[in-house]
C-alpha cells in the first residue's frame, strides 16, 4: 500500500469520526442562522471600518478607534454566547484535539519510534519547551 493510499484512507476515516460530523453539522447550522449571519456581516463591515480609520495614521480619530474597538469586542462576545457559535467552538476543539493527536504521532514516526507502541506525551506533560516535545501542540 503507498503512502499516498494510506493517507487517503486516514482522511475517509477522519471524515467518519463523529467529531467530524459534529463539527461539519455546527458549521451548517451556523449557516443556516440568519441572525448569527447578519451579526458575522455588521463584525466584518466594523473590523473594515477600524482598518480605515488607522489606515488614515496620525489623523485617525481616536475616539473613532476606541469606539470601533468597543462595539467590535462587544458584539464578537454577543455572537460567541450563541447557541450555534458555543456549539461550533465546542466542535471545533474537539477537531484540533483530534488533529493535535494526529500531528503528534506523525511527529514520533518521523523520529523512529514504533508506530506500534509510540504514544505521545500526555498534555499536562507539556514542559512548554519544544525541544523536549513529542508533539502535544
Amino acid at each position: 500500500m503507498s503512502l499516498e493510499s494510506v493517507l487517503r484512507e486516514l482522511g475517509k476515516e477522519i471524515q467518519k469520526d463523529e467529531r467530524f460530523i459534529k463539527l461539519q453539522a455546527c458549521a451548517k447550522a451556523n449557516d443556516a442562522d440568519e441572525e448569527l449571519q447578519k451579526q458575522m456581516q455588521e463584525l466584518q463591515l466594523m473590523s473594515l471600518k477600524f482598518q480605515q480609520e488607522m489606515q488614515k495614521g496620525e489623523e485617525a480619530d481616536k475616539d473613532r478607534i476606541t469606539e470601533l474597538q468597543t462595539q467590535y469586542q462587544d458584539l464578537y462576545n454577543e455572537i460567541m454566547k450563541g447557541s450555534n457559535m458555543m456549539n461550533y467552538s465546542v466542535a471545533a476543539s474537539e477537531m484540533e484535539q483530534m488533529a493535535q493527536y494526529i500531528s503528534a504521532m506523525i511527529g514520533l514516526f518521523f523520529e523512529g519510534q514504533d508506530p506500534e507502541t509510540c504514544e505521545p506525551p500526555a498534555p499536562e506533560d507539556c514542559t512548554h519547551d519544544c525541544s523536549t516535545c513529542g508533539g502535544c501542540h
